[in-house]
């Protein structure tokens, strides 16, 4: 799964043209500072941070972080959102390891399917972890 993640990364299956197209870099960022979204962002993080995770499977999560990355900060030319992004990633790719299956993370998940920068108040799916990762890559 983590693979076929960073083969639609690099293959512009997500992250796209289109992907900030919404608003400026100020707004962009201005929304994830916002509490409802920081600190639910902040919740999962500390939840998925504590999960054992293999050298191999770090070194993808790295190479997902590090393509996601470089995709955005070439659309978009800022390293601010260019790492939000990167860090989304992060708990993306621990989620589907750990099969930590999370209302928020399953709309994070499909905000990125849907192209959309996730920020502010997601929309709320009803996809769990397993469809919402499936819609992100096919």
């Amino acid at each position: 799964m983590l693979n076929k993640l960073k083969e639609k990364i690099v293959n512009n299956g997500i992250l796209n043209m289109n992907f900030l197209a919404d608003c400026g870099e100020d707004e962009l960022l201005d929304m994830r500072d916002d509490d409802e979204f920081d600190s639910e962002w902040m919740r999962v993080y500390s939840v998925l941070n504590k999960i054992n995770i293999e050298d191999s499977e770090k070194q993808t999560i790295d190479s997902i972080r590090e393509k996601s990355f470089l995709k955005v900060y070439n659309l978009s030319g800022s390293s601010d959102v260019a790492s939000c992004v990167s860090d989304d990633f992060e708990i993306i790719c621990k989620a589907c390891i750990s099969g930590y299956n999370d209302k928020w993370v399953n709309s994070l998940i499909m905000s990125y399917a849907r192209n959309k920068f996730p920020c502010g108040k997601l929309e709320i799916t009803e996809y769990n972890l397993t469809d919402s990762i499936n819609y992100l890559l096919n």
